[in-house]
């Protein structure tokens, strides 16, 4: 594989927490979903003020309580369970070193804490998006993959994202 980008870093817990706090926080759905539960709760406020306080609003209150703390502890659960298999994977020394190469067919994900590169080939790759310190690819192993923002030691970071996300799009085309 000749590739087009190289990118090279150390991974610590960092990486889990803004992956957890992108998926269970800030991710699309859940956005929809924190948004209806806050539009519940104001107008459910609303309704109790306006209307006096009655045990159908104080049940909605609760039910819209109860659901957001839900989303917050399942972050939370996965923060911890990445904690504790972040500490396995590196025998407790928390970090690894991580050189990722992705070119026109495949994406090899190098770590210190494996014997053997991972290779994905191209077609496997499904999604891309962008946190706020790195690059992630999400495959159909249902594996996320991680290039760290400003590493890069092969390639323009500038015309990775854009490379990336035609790779994805050639993968859909060819799936219809």
């Amino acid at each position: 594989m000749n590739p087009k980008f190289v990118n090279r870093f150390t991974r610590s817990l960092e990486v889990e927490q803004e992956l957890y706090r992108t998926i269970h926080l800030t991710g699309m759905p859940m956005m929809a979903v924190l948004v209806i539960l806050s539009l519940v709760l104001v107008i459910d406020i609303a309704a109790s003020i306006l209307f006096g306080l009655s045990y159908a609003n104080m049940a909605v209150f609760a039910m819209a309580v109860i659901a957001l703390l839900v989303v917050f502890y399942r972050y939370y659960a996965a923060v911890q369970a990445a904690k504790k298999r972040f500490a396995e994977d590196t025998n407790n020394k928390g970090e690894v070193t991580v050189t990722a190469s992705l070119g026109d067919d495949m994406l090899v994900s190098e770590s210190s804490d494996r014997a053997e590169p991972v290779r994905v080939p191209r077609e496997k790759l499904r999604k891309a998006f962008v946190t706020k310190h790195y690059y992630m690819i999400y495959t159909d192993e249902k594996m996320v993959y991680v290039f760290k923002k400003g590493a890069f030691t092969v390639g323009d970071e500038a015309a990775f994202f854009p490379y990336l996300r035609e790779l994805i799009d050639k993968n859909r085309r060819r799936r219809v």
